[in-house]
């Protein structure tokens, strides 16, 4: 997950423990998200080309880890699995419309990943709810009104005060 990234906690955890259930059934897998150009570090001119990404992001981590690889950006997904023919999980992620802003990106690529591990015969639970773009929009603006309210009302005190204070 990209650390500047405002994703909601509850997508966070979805897309999570979506690649963790996977890698328990034995569809291992990595998802790198991409979110912004500053994700991409020195690679910046592979913005909006998630395919092409993927191969350099796998090539790159290949010392390390040499598994299945998801790219998720705004733009669409890329796929590497190393030497392996990947076209049918291309073809399978042309089906998944990628989010446009963090919090759906980060859940577009927990759908991608489940329909990558289905097109394999592996079922991944799906989300408990994804309703948390909206309580997420309900804690916010909850928040904005209560700072708006202790603004408020503390100004409207001292006018009256203050308006008491001159008719004395």
């Amino acid at each position: 997950m990209p650390f500047e990234a405002p994703i909601s906690k509850s997508a966070a955890d979805d897309l999570t423990r979506t690649v963790a259930a996977a890698n328990e059934k034995g569809y291992n897998i990595r998802v790198a998200l991409i979110a912004f150009t500053g994700d991409l570090g020195t690679a910046l001119s592979l913005w909006g080309h998630p395919q092409e990404y993927s191969t350099f992001l796998g090539s790159e981590i290949a010392y390390v880890y040499t598994g299945r690889l998801l790219v998720a950006m705004p733009s669409g997904f890329g796929f590497y699995d190393g030497k392996k023919p990947i076209a049918k999980e291309l073809g399978v992620l042309a089906k998944v419309k990628p989010g446009k802003t963090p919090t759906p990106l980060a859940e577009s690529a927990a759908d991608a990943v489940r329909a990558l591990a289905v097109s394999k015969g592996i079922t991944l639970p799906k989300p408990s709810g994804r309703d948390s773009g909206t309580r997420d929009r309900l804690i916010l603006a909850a928040a904005v009104l209560a700072f708006l309210l202790v603004l408020f009302f503390p100004t409207r005190l001292l006018r009256r005060r203050r308006a008491q204070g001159a008719e004395r």
